[in-house]
């Protein structure tokens, strides 16, 4: 709030003034954050570290990392917690009204499970998954394909045996009478 009130009463007009400001790289409570797009797999362990709420995900079906640099600290959390090493900090002032706006660092589309067609993860995070755990011995045949499935789908495959009827195979409750 003081960042914000100083700017708005600066004397220098906001058009003269310099879009950032660089700050030390040690101990500098503000800046930006950028991300290696090539190498993230929108795990999105940097949003549950991030203390400050600057590193958030999309509440839509989409996985976006989204980011607002006035909330960001530079405590580096987000950096030591990414499994990819795909995030640096960057540490500065920005000087614009951008800084309160959440931009979108990465972006990509859905993996859909392979049983119900619902969307979860990242085409890149579930192939990194596959491609890392396809020697494993207790991720080979249908624990393979579970990788593939949804959570919800997962339980279900797991738990189901081959010849019991599923609640999916049941078109309406009707059917139920009885089974109570």
């Amino acid at each position: 709030m003081a960042l914000e009130h100083l700017m708005a009463n600066s004397p220098v007009a906001e058009s003269a003034r310099p879009p950032a400001i660089a700050l030390p790289a040690d101990g500098s409570p503000l800046g930006a954050v950028s991300v290696n797009t090539g190498t993230c797999t929108l795990c999105l362990a940097c949003v549950g570290a991030c203390p400050a709420g600057a590193l958030q995900d999309n509440a839509d079906e989409r996985p976006e990392l989204r980011f607002i640099e006035k909330n960001c600290v530079q405590c580096g959390l987000c950096a030591q917690t990414c499994p990819e090493g795909a995030i640096k900090l960057e540490p500065r002032l920005l000087l614009s009204p951008e800084r309160k706006q959440p931009k979108v660092l990465n972006a990509a589309q859905p993996y859909v499970c392979v049983r119900c067609g619902k969307p979860f993860g990242t085409l890149q995070a579930i192939e990194a998954m596959l491609s890392r755990l396809s020697g494993h011995a207790m991720f080979q045949g249908a624990a393979a394909e579970r990788l593939k499935m949804c959570a919800d789908c997962r339980v279900i495959d797991i738990y189901r045996g081959t010849n019991e009827l599923g609640i999916e195979d049941v078109p309406d409750g009707k059917n139920l009478r009885g089974l109570r």
